[in-house]
């Protein structure tokens, strides 16, 4: 208890609940930012403690309603790989999320600061799987897998696996925001989401399955290989999501990215968002091209869409980026949990690695590589990585 009360952070004691239910996120002045833990375009993720416990704080504008009935899905689960929702509670105003708060930093964060050696990205990989088929078993997608959205658990030993058991890790990773969620049975929702992650089927607003969410694994094993962000030489959304869905567009495909980024094939630029500051016809354009039924526009093209859209724009410039002598305190720290047993396997089993992303991104739904399969797969790949 004695850290608690050193460190910064909101105690929501019922009276502190009430405010904040009330009037909304406390005022940001110097002395406090460093409560803040995240922004996102719903809402604000504080540091709080509550009854004696580190926790972290959601609080989520009264306009996202779908977003705050899309977390509630995870109430009262219990699994070492999701971040845990303790409390929720909702006012017209405002709405609370009371989750775990393990001591760690975002998968972005650790990708942006060193590389990932590939017994610890199958090690993420197996994380972020685990949780994923208890999402399903529970008749949930969680559709916005993706780096910035799984947390990694610093300090936790875990045992290794097969002829790895004596190597045990120090880390685990925990999937977060369940924000974009979906009931299997929920046939009225849209899916949301990251574009830059999205299945095709997602895009196109076809019935979604867990293959969605497999598509969106495959994008980020793809990530914890290349220390790049999906598409990085590309602005444009909207040409990404048609390349996706009319050319079978993904992040490997150095070629079309060349060339789009060359100017060819790319969406006419007057009628793209990025060819102007406000081309309110460039998300009507997108959908004509790939064949999705018109959405309401007026939610689309909401004001919050627009800044979080806006801040996709330029991946590699804008987002998780870390500064460069920040990067080089934090990288020895880092490392110590990402050690490796010595092996010469790894060269060679890089390949079997990325045949298996390029198995869960396949365009048609039944033909990607199911949890299970894809679970065999990499425990496969751990086994052989064990030296003799």
């Amino acid at each position: 208890m004695s850290f608690l009360k050193r460190e910064s952070a909101l105690v929501l004691n019922t009276p502190k609940r009430i405010e904040l239910l009330k009037d909304g996120p406390p005022v940001t002045e110097r002395s406090n930012r460093c409560q803040i833990l995240g922004r996102g375009a719903y809402g604000t993720v504080f540091k709080a403690i509550y009854r004696e416990h580190a926790v972290a704080l959601k609080i989520i504008k009264t306009g996202a309603v779908s977003t705050l009935q899309n977390e509630a899905h995870v109430l009262n689960w219990k699994h070492k790989n999701i971040v845990r929702l303790i409390k929720m509670e909702s006012t017209p105003e405002f709405g609370l999320l009371i989750m775990e708060r393990p001591s760690g930093l975002c998968l972005q964060r650790v990708l942006d600061t060193l590389a990932l050696p590939l017994l610890h990205r199958v090690y993420i990989t197996l994380d972020i799987l685990a949780a994923l088929r208890y999402c399903h078993c529970q008749q949930v997608l969680h559709l916005d897998v993706k780096p910035p959205n799984v947390l990694v658990a610093l300090g936790t030993k875990q045992t290794g696996f097969g002829k790895l058991e004596q190597f045990k890790r120090r880390y685990i990773c925990k999937l977060c925001d369940f924000g974009s969620s979906l009931r299997l049975d929920d046939e009225h929702s849209s899916a949301k989401g990251t574009l830059r992650y999205m299945s095709p089927e997602a895009l196109r607003s076809l019935p979604l399955t867990s293959a969605s969410d497999i598509y969106s694994l495959g994008i980020t094993m793809w990530q914890l290989q290349a220390r790049r962000l999906p598409y990085h030489t590309l602005n444009c959304n909207d040409s990404i999501a048609y390349q996706v869905v009319k050319h079978d567009l993904r992040p490997d495909n150095y070629a079309l990215l060349e060339s789009l980024e060359m100017g060819k094939e790319q969406l006419p630029s007057n009628g793209c968002y990025c060819g102007t500051e406000w081309a309110d016809g460039s998300v009507e354009l997108m959908y004509s091209y790939i064949g999705r039924i018109r959405p309401q526009l007026d939610v689309l093209l909401s004001t919050d869409l627009y800044k979080k859209v806006r801040r996709n724009l330029n991946f590699e410039s804008n987002h998780g980026r870390v500064h460069k002598r920040h990067k080089q305190r934090k990288q020895p720290r880092l490392a110590h949990y990402f050690d490796e047993p010595t092996t010469d396997a790894s060269r060679c089993l890089e390949g079997v690695y990325s045949e298996l992303y390029k198995s869960c991104w396949l365009s048609q739904p039944e033909l990607r590589l199911n949890a299970l399969q894809l679970q065999k797969r990499l425990e496969l790949i751990l086994n052989n990585l064990c030296p003799p």
